[in-house]
Order: structure tokens, then sequence, then C-alpha cells
């Protein structure tokens, strides 16, 4: 079969900053998908297969915008096309970084790359703006079979993809990423149990793409993935762990049997005694929850149930046993007012002084969410500024002057 040569576009090298930088966990699945119809696969990630060093430092707020890749950022990938030289090549990207996956698409075909294929989450949610630029769309999962079609054809346009039932008939391939050895440990790690999330945040567009129907991986599939990784610490990137309950509980005892130690996303109503245990047990050593904000009318639009005061009680429960929290948090919904956002820093700090650690993120009108619906549909297709830490986004009901103080304080509580 053919030559295919996937990209995770540079985005964290952009910004001077490795912090930035992501784990193509779909291009590895995708890669699989297609090694296992007898392609010959190759994942360029940028941040890592690019040998220039990016530093890391921590992430203040300020206004940023992603520059697109010159001409000896992108020579590295240059030399790859020469010497790997596909028959295809497909860019995996989100909305942040869509600029510079369009700069590496006109760079390939320079390079004689005929066919190029779009996928990931930003081409899933506005396919129709990638034609053009791409020969084909994919919208929906990278390791549906119906993905392998703009590969192995010249269908051209928008091609919608079913998902995936079988979560363990494809693994990550994670070999095959040129310079992947230079992965931090704990993003070599990184695992999935479940895909798909019933919740319905008025600023992730994650259902969009991957559905509201929870599917589950075997729990020991997950513990057998993560020996044959070697993995002694990682993440579990489910969009919500805990949320199916005996699902989550099974993957613990899994991973009780072995040595490793994982951070996870769960939401607030899906804390209890016995799943804290489990996750104790099973080697988590820190869960990281939305609660987006001190404001109730912010937290309904955000898709969080927060009853008083019981942030409060998970936060003593978890740091007594032992167990770090991460307490998510928004600022500068469409409207927000300078007493509102004061309000939200006042709760992030006061949840601080339990124990947990606040991570405050500015609010970003991802494409078709419903925050998206209220300010971004419309906007320009410039999305280099669609960051959660570019104090540029953020559409609250306060001067410039009053902004610049509220984000001065959040980069001070936040984590």
């Amino acid at each position: 079969m053919g030559k295919v040569l996937l990209v995770k576009p540079p985005f964290g090298r952009l910004l001077q900053n490795r912090v930035y930088s992501t784990y193509p966990l779909g291009l590895m699945l995708t890669a699989s998908a297609l090694k296992a119809r007898d392609h010959e696969v190759a994942i360029y990630h940028d941040d890592v297969s690019n040998p220039d060093p990016i530093p890391s430092h921590h992430p203040d707020f300020q206004e940023m915008k992603v520059p697109v890749p010159d001409e000896k950022c992108l020579e590295p990938l240059g030399e790859v096309l020469t010497t790997f030289s596909p028959d295809v090549v497909g860019i995996g990207y989100c909305t942040s970084d869509r600029a510079s996956a369009h700069t590496v698409a006109a760079y390939t075909r320079e390079h004689g790359v005929k066919r190029l294929v779009a996928g990931g989450v930003h081409p899933s949610l506005l396919p129709d703006g990638e034609l053009g630029v791409f020969d084909a769309v994919v919208v929906g999962e990278g390791d549906s079979p119906e993905a392998a079609v703009p590969f192995e054809s010249k269908l051209r346009g928008v091609i919608e993809v079913s998902p995936v039932q079988d979560l363990d008939a494809v693994v990550a391939d994670r070999d095959c990423v040129i310079g992947g050895e230079r992965y931090p440990r704990y993003l070599k790690g990184m695992i999935q149990t479940q895909r798909g999330c019933p919740y319905n945040c008025g600023f992730c567009a994650a259902p969009k793409v991957f559905g509201t129907k929870v599917r589950r991986r075997d729990p020991g599939r997950v513990r057998e993935e993560i020996e044959h990784l070697r993995a002694r610490e990682g993440r579990i990137i489910d969009d919500s762990f805990g949320v199916a309950r005996e699902h989550g509980i099974a993957v613990c005892w899994e991973l009780a049997k072995i040595p490793y130690r994982w951070v996870c996303d769960v939401a607030l109503q899906d804390i209890d005694d016995e799943r804290v245990d489990m996750w104790l047990r099973g080697g988590c050593f820190q869960i990281n929850i939305g609660i987006e904000s001190g404001v109730e009318r912010w937290q309904k639009l955000s898709g969080k149930h927060v009853p008083p005061g019981r942030p409060e009680e998970v936060v003593r429960q978890c740091v007594g046993q032992g167990l770090g929290v991460v307490l998510y948090f928004m600022i500068g919904f469409p409207g927000e007012t300078l007493v509102e956002l004061r309000s939200t820093l006042a709760y992030a700090k006061r949840l601080r002084d339990l124990g947990a650690k606040p991570c405050i993120s500015i609010v970003t009108p991802y494409p078709r969410t419903e925050i998206w619906e209220m300010v971004g549909a419309g906007r320009s297709q410039d999305y280099s500024t669609y960051i959660h830490q570019s104090s540029g986004m953020g559409f609250a009901d306060c001067t410039p002057e009053e902004w610049a103080e509220v984000v001065a304080e959040a980069n001070r509580i936040s984590v």
C-alpha cells in the first residue's frame, strides 16, 4: 500500500514554551489503523520531531498570538518529506494551530506532495473551511475504518466517519513518532479508558467530535497497554473519568496491580467515597475538577452543577486522604461583570487555602460551542489568539484597565 506521513504542526515551538506542547494520541491511533491496512506510516510531531529544543516555563497570562512557522522552523519537516517521500500527508490540528497547519500544508505542496488530508478537532467542527487547502477533510475519529478512505483513494471533499465502537480494536502506535523518545515521561504514559462525554459544557466541543455516548475499553486491556509502555506515571485523558462509575472502579482494580501513578479529570457530581478510595488504590495521585466560576449563572452556562459547599467538602476529603485536587476556573464569560470576576477569584483563593490548586483559564469561543454561538460565530477566521492563556481573549463587561487587574490577580492565584 502507500506511504503516509501524519503531521502535528508546530505549536509549542511557535509560542516558545514547551508547556503548550501536546501528545498526539489521535494521530497515533490513526497511524495504527493505517498500518493495520499495510500502509507504511510515520508521524512528524514538530514539537518533538524537530530536534531544536523548546524552553519550558510557567505560562503567565498575556496577550498571545500564535505566529505561523517560518522556513527555518520547517526545514526538519522538509528533510523528512525528502527522505520518507510520502504519497499522502495527513495533518491533524485544533483551532489555535489552524494557521500553522495551513502553512505546513502549503509547504508540503511545495515539496511535491500531491494529496493532503485534514483531520482533528477543528476540521471536524468546521470542515468546509478547510477544503481548498486540503483535498479531503475527515470529520470524526481517525481510527475509524472509514477514516482510511481518503488515504487510499482520490475521493475529495468532506468525509464523515462513524464513531469507533470497539476502542480496543486499535491500540495507539507510539513508536512511529520521529524523535518520540524526547517526550517527557508523563506524556509517554498517557492513556484513554473511554471515549465520549454525556455532559454539555458550554465551552467544550468534545461532544461534537466524539459524541455523547460513552464507549468503554476493557479494563484489562488498559492495564496491558500501560505495562507494554513500561510507564510508571501518566494521565488518563478521558473527558470525565468518573462518569461510568462501575467501569472506572474496574479500571482502578486493574491499575492497582501495576506501579502506575496517574492524573485524571472528573466531574464534581461523579465523586463519592467509594470512587475516591478506588482512585487512590489504583494509583491516582491527583484529580482535576471543573468548577469554572464562583458565580451560579456562569457555572450553569458551563454545564456545571455546583451545590453550595460541595467543592469545599471534596477538597477537604481528598486532600485529607493524600489525593491532590486541581480546580479549573474560567474568567471572561460574555457579559461577566467586574463583581463576578472578583467573586470567582476570591472563591479560587478560598479553595486554595483549603489545599486545592486553582488552574484559571480565559474563556475562549471554540467552534460550535455555546460560547461560540454567543460571541464567536461570524468572527474572523484568524484563530491565532484562541488560547486559554491569552489575555486577548475574554469577553467580560469591564474596562481594559479592570480586565488587566483581573488578569494580573489570576496570574498570582493560578498554578
